[in-house]
């Protein structure tokens, strides 16, 4: 067991655990859209973003396991502006307002935005718009609404044994999708619904 402190709070947790895990253990809710508890990290969505003692600038918690006596705060000014930066761009090119949208109640980026979003955006040019692609007869996506936390991607690739799908691009340009015209039809396929944190996916 390791001591680390949370908010000035003094706490005990199990060597080897990150900083996300540390401050669910002390009842802290950290933001997250990539990371998962049963999904190996990925680390890419930067929503988790913590300040850490004599460290100048937030670190993602997901991804950064903790040493001894280290000094974490979660509910700083730092930490409340870069994640709404975090959520300004997360929303560039998202289709729909979240206070509008029609998953109302359903959506883990419609209640973030709520919490850490920017009552207004900075940024004046047209959206990217993606067509939805055919995964088969289970799945409906709207690549609309695709935020690429990659929780599909890794859950297909760890628990359906298959990497049929992956991303292509790299920054705003990024995609989920799958390299050559194929069918999902893996046992646990209709999983990465659940996992979706923007309810790009649903049944057909």
């Amino acid at each position: 067991m390791i001591n680390i402190t949370i908010n000035e709070l003094l706490i005990w947790v199990k060597k080897g655990s990150t900083v996300i895990q540390a401050c669910e253990a002390a009842g802290v809710k950290i933001p997250r859209f990539c990371y998962h508890d049963k999904l190996f990290i990925a680390g890419n969505c930067r929503m988790c973003l913590v300040e850490v003692g004599n460290s100048p600038k937030p670190q993602a918690s997901c991804a950064l396991p903790f040493m001894p006596n280290m000094r974490i705060f979660t509910n700083t000014a730092l930490v409340h502006k870069a994640q709404e930066f975090v959520m300004e761009f997360l929303l560039l090119h998202h289709p729909l307002d979240c206070p509008v949208c029609d998953q109302g109640g359903e959506c883990e980026l419609q209640e973030q935005s709520f919490n850490y979003g920017s009552d207004r955006g900075r940024f004046f040019f047209f959206k990217k718009s993606l067509g939805d692609t055919f995964w088969g007869s289970l799945i409906k996506t709207v690549l609309r609404r695709c935020i690429v936390c990659t929780r599909c991607v890794r859950y297909t690739s760890l628990i359906g044994g298959s990497d049929i799908i992956g991303t292509s691009n790299r920054g705003g340009n990024s995609e989920i999708g799958m390299f050559k015209e194929n069918v999902l039809k893996t046992e646990t396929s209709g999983g990465v619904i659940e996992l979706c944190p923007v309810c790009w996916s649903s049944f057909n």
